[in-house]
């Protein structure tokens, strides 16, 4: 809908007088369906989800990084869940509000000054599981007494604990870890000088998360202190300043406009009807502490403010909410960034296509820190994702020369990868169509010193690239007969599922058939290999196919309560990409609402888990370098507690944005890797703060499948459209049997005229000739010659 003019008192409020020669802040609305008076604001410091809360109408608004307004939690809601309370458009009702780390949960201190008749606390805490969208409460106690002005309550959540601050100045401290639905008290604490009396309670909460350093207001000081091991002791408080007056909120900023306005920013009274912002440095605030200075008056009472992960401060005042940037501030904005880690992301995959010398086409696995010599071989798994990702890149540009180098490019690596490269390199493949993994570029072969195996997984990806390239350029006919070379040599599907069990063989045998030692069960990335068996196997894959795709066959382990994890065992987490490579490449996957279910239960545990720990980046575990060398990481199995931001934005593929919000935080904190091929993009880090590991490599297959997540949100619509589409069932195979440049009708009449092998697979015989007719026939509206 059109968006309404800016109200007049809101025009006034664009009117800023800086408090810095250098600083130029910006102020614009939230949105213009925000409410016009706004008594609390929130942000999710590592999910992108922020919520307004306004008392005059006591609802609360839940938005996404894009400020888009996604749900609203309405008066009735609240009232059904505080029936004691007598709720009025004036100071009272919603006092409150804090999300959870990640943004899973948003809590709302509700108060009014009616007594109770249960002898129970008069006020409430509810909780929104924004997962779920349920509505509870989850508290009873004493937060403020007087309903006649706005108490400028304060609440933060972190490590599992929800801490509440009082009009009376205390600091309840609730547990509000993932699996409890309600918070009992752990602890009381008292901020010094923030009794009642006039003094205004606990006025303000924030949180460095680099450091773990707690910083809280009253009225008049700050405060700042580290929450100890034992809830039991008391916290030990240093005063940062005591010069303050009419003491609003506090948030702190740590990545706000230059990286000298990294620190705390509070927010005073300054007359009844304006308000001004105060800075505090980061090394002041952490240190001994100073008299904050002046960062920006606003011409309205502001009441709350609360930093965004997309590095604003949500402001809430008596007419309306704003958001302030900072024009120091050079990063991208996330839109921007999107389109730059996808960039990036491509830019990585093209450094590894041949990059030091190797043969035309051949993809090697793994990138590696500039000081270091590249070792990794090149394996098939590698030319599948460079491939989607070029492919991809055709669909997110309007640039005809773009488009075209990176059709060059696919057909290169196809060509390669199918054996019809001119120099006679070819990988080499066992009788039922299956590549070696690791593969040495100079023969073709497994590449000394690393493992000797015909692999199914990487056969798997490069199968599934080559069907999505055929089905992208349907009209180049090298592309199309190097894919269907790639995708119709691969046969007997039937024979590499175990009978009984669904379990499929990862490794094949040199003369065909399975590795009967190295079966693998349901659930894995393997499903594309099964859907690919449903396709171009016999009844006995078909059977096994449908049987991977039933969700309710397999087992599962259980992070949050109601939210299982399907696994390949009973109880044992998996590598989070095991998920989002099928959400990204197939199509019945992401038709089945089961499997989006388990989408949403990996996002939400790892979320829990953000939730629980201190952290500085939002969690996702998944495989990847590590501290102990590649691991495939998981919510029981974390060496060094790495995040993987690639899986992180893998989940963009659902099209939530703000899945992708927590990569980008970790975007402007300067997350970012430069590798030897000069891309700079997120791939691991620890959420530790105080850990200073660093990856000396990443593999492509675990960098790409990001990027292609974050395709959706640059493009809705673009993953089912380009990556995860149907099967082709028609082999072809363009030859130019004639000599007259083309491939058409009449060098299927020269092959019966003198039959050759146009597909390359050293036989002459009927599969040649079918391929030859399915190109000829490509464009009629029906044609029954099958495979």
């Amino acid at each position: 809908m059109p968006r309404k003019a800016i109200p007049a008192t809101t025009a006034a409020i664009l009117a800023l007088v800086a408090g810095s020669a250098s600083a130029a802040p910006v102020l614009a609305p939230i949105a213009a369906d925000a409410p016009s008076q706004t008594v609390s604001v929130a942000a999710s410091p590592l999910g992108g989800w922020r919520a307004l809360g306004d008392s005059t109408q006591d609802r609360v608004q839940i938005r996404d990084i894009r400020s888009a307004l996604r749900s609203t939690i309405s008066a009735a809601q609240i009232q059904a869940l505080v029936p004691w309370m007598t709720l009025s458009s004036g100071a009272d009702g919603v006092g409150a509000l804090a999300f959870s780390a990640s943004g899973r949960f948003l809590f709302i201190a509700v108060h009014d000054d009616t007594l109770p008749s249960d002898g129970l606390g008069s006020d409430a805490i509810l909780r929104l599981d924004v997962s779920t969208g349920a509505l509870t409460l989850f508290a009873r106690l004493n937060i403020a007494s007087n309903a006649a002005v706005a108490p400028r309550l304060s609440m933060l959540h972190h490590r599992g604990l929800l801490f509440v601050g009082t009009e009376a100045g205390q600091i309840v401290v609730l547990s509000a870890s993932a699996a409890l639905t309600t918070g009992a008290i752990q602890a009381t604490w008292t901020l010094p000088g923030a009794g009642g009396g006039g003094s205004g309670g606990v006025r303000g909460m924030a949180l460095d998360r680099d450091s773990n350093q707690f910083f809280l207001a009253s009225q008049s000081a700050l405060y700042r202190t580290t929450i100890p091991a034992s809830l039991a002791t008391a916290p030990i408080f240093t005063t940062l300043s005591a010069a303050g007056a009419d003491i609003r909120a506090i948030t702190f900023a740590d990545h706000f406009g230059a990286p000298s306005q990294r620190g705390l920013y509070v927010l005073s009274g300054v007359a009844p009807a304006s308000s001004r912002i105060q800075f505090l440095s980061a090394a002041a605030a952490l240190g001994s502490g100073a008299t904050p200075t002046l960062y920006t008056t606003l011409t309205d009472s502001a009441g709350d403010l609360a930093f965004a992960p997309d590095g604003s401060i949500q402001i809430a005042t008596d007419s309306s909410a704003l958001r302030l940037t900072e024009t120091l501030d050079t990063r991208l904005g996330f839109d921007a960034w999107l389109s730059d880690e996808f960039a990036q992301s491509l830019a990585f995959a093209r450094s590894l296509v041949s990059p030091d010398g190797e043969p035309a086409g051949w993809v090697i696995d793994a990138d590696v820190i500039p000081s270091f010599s590249r070792f990794h071989p090149a394996t098939p798994d590698a030319a599948a994702w460079a491939v989607l990702m070029l492919i991809m890149s055709t669909e997110l540009t309007t640039d005809p020369a773009a488009q075209a180098l990176a059709q060059a490019q696919t057909r290169t690596i196809l060509t390669r990868y199918a054996g019809l490269a001119p120099d006679n390199i070819r990988p080499l493949r066992n009788p039922d169509g299956h590549y070696k993994h690791w593969i040495d570029p100079l023969t073709g072969t497994t590449k000394a010193t690393w493992p000797d195996e015909f692999a199914s997984l990487s056969t798997m990806k490069l199968v599934l690239a080559a069907a999505r390239a055929l089905a992208r350029f349907p009209d180049d006919p090298v592309i199309v007969r190097a894919a269907s070379i790639i995708v119709f040599r691969v046969r007997n599907y039937d024979t590499l599922f175990q009978a009984g069990t669904d379990a499929y063989a990862l490794k094949l045998l040199p003369s065909g058939g399975p590795d009967t030692s190295s079966w693998s069960r349901p659930f894995n990335e393997g499903i594309m290999f099964a859907e690919q068996a449903g396709v171009y196997g016999g009844p006995s894959a078909r059977i096994a196919s449908g049987r991977w795709f039933n969700r309710a066959l397999w087992p599962t382990a259980t992070f949050i309560p109601g939210r299982p994890i399907t696994s390949t065992g009973t109880g044992v987490f998996e590598a989070g990409f095991l998920t989002v490579y099928p959400l990204l490449l197939s199509a019945p996957f992401r038709a089945s609402p089961a499997w989006s279910t388990q989408v949403e239960n990996v996002r939400w545990s790892n979320a829990a888990w953000s939730d629980d720990n201190p952290g500085r980046y939002a969690a996702m575990f998944s495989a990847g370098t590590s501290p102990i060398g590649y691991n495939a990481d998981s919510l029981t199995n974390r060496p060094g507690d790495i995040t993987t931001f690639t899986t992180l934005m893998g989940l963009s593929a659902t099209g939530e944005v703000n899945n992708a919000a927590g990569a980008y935080a970790a975007f402007r904190k300067g997350a970012r890797q430069t590798f030897k091929g000069g891309a700079s993009i997120l791939y691991r880090r620890p959420v530790d703060a105080a850990s200073t590991y660093v990856p000396n490599s990443a593999g492509l297959p675990d960098v790409s499948h990001g990027a292609l997540g974050l395709a959706e949100l640059i493009r809705p619509g673009s993953v089912a459209k380009v990556l995860a589409r149907d099967y082709p069932t028609r082999e072809q195979y363009p030859f130019d049997l004639t000599g007259d440049g083309r491939s058409d009708i009449d060098d299927v009449y020269a092959w019966f005229a003198a039959p050759a092998d146009v597909n390359a697979d050293l036989l002459v015989n009927t599969a040649d000739l079918r391929g030859l007719v399915n190109w000829a026939r490509r464009n009629e509206p029906r044609d029954s010659t099958g495979r």
